[in-house]
């Protein structure tokens, strides 16, 4: 049987009696919503309906919830975005438009979404690739032409269009209500500073999804060192899945399958990952954060702590003197040992499901990343950086009644449609729904942590969210005096950069 995962994530939808847990936004219905009958009343002449609200499921839940969207025309208008060029196997253009049906559940639930919108408002969605649209936008707004409405960019380069003062604020758009389960409260609340939202994340992003981090498990090949995923699962359940435990398990997971003697690439192993983006959510992993922002104290760095140290020293114990660890070499090439059976366990992205694995023949599982210790309250995980955020150019300004009811019927529409697809998509029969991975998966979603800091990585933060990940790379555990080197021009980077564009005073 093939790509096992997918029929978790749709165990996952059907199992949960909230499942907008699983969607970009992890806000619950709103208070309307949650307050709306739970049956229907019949009209007179029409025999008695009634709907039972706990009778149905999560799919016919997420349809019932009203996007308060006024009852308007645009004449034919054509809403235009702007996408990244597709990276990696991902077409980010898909998120926003497809050409036509052809069979595959994801794209049919984009066109069909569009259909819905484009007839229920006379508009006509169009999206068009670009290699950098993260700087392009900038180039058009500066020169007054309307090129398009809406732009989409990786997270981790928010801070060219934001820099470049070339976005409008979200919290000033007539139509987007926040507080709409297909936004994510999560991304859009740590991303709002002093009133200020410029890159939204809400369920149009499919990516915020398919790029959350887990660890995906082998589960043939954790019967051969005689681990069930009945133990996984009571790991979890029983709160000490952690580091320790981890790295206990993996240190005997090492097998010389060509017998030279040697540890290479034809060997199989414990653990492994190109270190890159993995890197990067150990921090998140272990409840950490780069940064808070509170009204009274500003933006606050939080990275750096005596707990920092000590995570990193046991990382890179792990990553250095355990044999069950393999250090990959090029970006995501732990999907492909991960299909060809030469890692047991590996931290990846939800993608790999879509992609690499989809024609993998073992079956394999899915759990959290591990917490640091017992006494940590949850499991927690982010997305790869390269996540799609939207911003609206200030020359939908005067459009901006129209750009901002296509786009939030376009978040709706794919929090009712488009996301219960991507769950769906593998099902057809080919797998079984096992209940208690449905739950890990639940449990992952859950724990989904985003730092606002990302946004800015490259410039104001000075690169600090990428400091695990760089001192794993180089087998550096001097991470505090690598902090302190920067630390006096980050708080100043912070308040001349930063503090200016989100009107903090300081």
């Amino acid at each position: 049987m093939k790509n096992r995962l997918m029929s978790v994530l749709l165990a996952a939808l059907m199992l949960s009696s909230a499942f907008s847990m699983f969607a970009c936004g992890e806000s619950t219905v709103n208070t309307e919503a949650d307050a709306a009958q739970t049956t229907t009343t019949p009209t007179a002449g029409e025999a008695e309906e009634v709907v039972v609200e706990e009778e149905l499921s999560d799919y016919e839940k997420r349809q019932r919830i009203p996007d308060n969207l006024p009852d308007v025309k645009f004449d034919g208008a054509e809403f235009r975005v702007m996408t990244r060029e597709t990276y990696a196997g991902w077409q980010y253009s898909s998120e926003i438009w497809v050409e036509e049906l052809n069979g595959d559940a994801c794209n049919d639930a984009v066109y069909n979404r569009n259909v819905k919108i484009e007839d229920r408002f006379d508009v006509k969605i169009s999206a068009t690739e670009d290699t950098a649209s993260q700087t392009t936008i900038k180039t058009f707004v500066t020169a007054g032409t309307p090129d398009y409405h809406l732009v989409s960019f990786f997270d981790y380069q928010s801070y060219n269009p934001i820099n470049a003062g070339v976005v409008m604020n979200w919290l000033e758009a007539p139509n987007v209500n926040l507080d709409q389960p297909w936004h994510n409260k999560m991304a859009n609340d740590g991303a709002t500073i002093n009133d200020k939202l410029f890159a939204i994340c809400s369920d149009l992003s499919i990516t915020s999804m398919t790029y959350t981090h887990a660890i995906f498990a082998n589960t043939e090949l954790l019967a051969d060192y005689g681990y069930s995923t009945d133990d996984l699962y009571g790991f979890v359940k029983e709160g000490v899945w952690t580091l320790d435990k981890l790295s206990g398990m993996i240190s005997e997971m090492y097998v010389d399958k060509n017998g030279d003697g040697k540890a290479d690439s034809s060997d199989t192993y414990g653990f492994g990952y190109q270190i890159t983006n993995p890197g990067d959510v150990w921090l998140t992993a272990f409840g950490e954060k780069v940064c808070s922002y509170t009204k009274e104290n500003g933006i606050e760095i939080t990275f750096m702590s005596d707990k920092t140290v000590s995570m990193l020293e046991k990382l890179l114990d792990m990553h250095y003197n355990n044999a069950g660890f393999s250090k990959l070499a090029t970006q995501y090439d732990e999907e492909t040992y991960f299909l060809e059976e030469k890692l047991v366990m590996a931290p990846m992205r939800f993608a790999a499901a879509y992609n690499t694995l989809r024609e993998m023949d073992a079956v394999y599982t899915m759990i959290p990343f591990p917490k640091w210790d017992e006494n940590q309250a949850g499991y927690y995980t982010n997305a790869d950086d390269k996540f799609s955020v939207f911003g609206l150019p200030l020359t939908s300004a005067p459009e901006i009644d129209f750009v901002s009811t296509v786009f939030e019927a376009m978040a709706a529409e794919s929090y009712k449609m488009v996301y219960p697809a991507y769950y769906d998509q593998a099902l057809k029969g080919k797998y079984s729904s096992d209940a208690t991975t449905a739950e890990m998966v639940e449990l992952i979603m859950a724990g989904r942590a985003f730092d606002f800091s990302f946004q800015f990585a490259e410039k104001a933060f000075q690169q600090v969210p990428y400091f695990v990940r760089q001192c794993l790379q180089s087998n550096d555990v001097n991470i505090a005096s690598k902090y302190a080197k920067i630390e006096k021009s980050l708080n100043k980077n912070l308040s001349k950069n930063l503090y200016p564009i989100y009107g903090i005073e300081g």
